[in-house]
């Protein structure tokens, strides 16, 4: 399983800390000023990214609901109004479930996608290979998923797809 932007913003900042600021000479003001701004750059991530997409789907809803009202209120007939208003967007349930309960959660049936899978090859017979097939695409999906995730730090190929790019493919 790929590690959690929080885990590897978290690993950069031990890294940081732990090896670049000791490696620092006394004299070196500039870059140890330099040093706590990226410090509290990372310490600001770890603890805003996870929230950032709930965020956005709760500034969405508030704006889509006060636009509503704005348009109700003056019977407003402006096509422009008319099409944001009737194009699909993020539901104000999806803002209720943090990050990390989303990723947790899936761990958890990763775990028991396995667990059935295993349970589904012990007894297969006459070469029923639906569960396999399933597990196959799966896989195939989670590595196209990691490979695009990866793709800028060099640690997969290059033609790989970009992430957005491949998510929007999900819709």
């Amino acid at each position: 399983m790929i590690p959690t932007v929080t885990q590897q913003l978290e690993a950069i900042r031990r890294r940081l800390t732990e090896t670049v600021v000791p490696a620092l000479p006394e004299s070196a003001h500039f870059a140890h000023e330099q040093v706590l701004l990226i410090d509290a750059t990372l310490g600001s991530l770890i603890e805003c990214h996870e929230h950032e997409y709930r965020y956005a789907v709760v500034e969405y809803q508030d704006y889509r609901t006060t636009l509503t009202a704005f348009a109700q209120m003056i019977a407003s007939d402006e096509s422009d109004v008319i099409d944001i208003l009737n194009e699909d967007g993020p539901s104000a349930t999806e803002a209720a479930t943090p990050l990390h309960v989303i990723t947790e959660k899936t761990r958890r049936m990763k775990v028991l996608t396995e667990r059935l899978y295993q349970q589904l090859s012990g007894r297969r017979a006459g070469g029923d290979s639906s569960a396999a097939d399933l597990m196959a695409s799966l896989a195939a999906r989670q590595v196209e998923r990691e490979a695009s995730w990866f793709r800028q730090a060099g640690f997969t190929r290059d033609d790989a797809m970009p992430i957005g790019t491949l998510l929007e493919g999900y819709r």
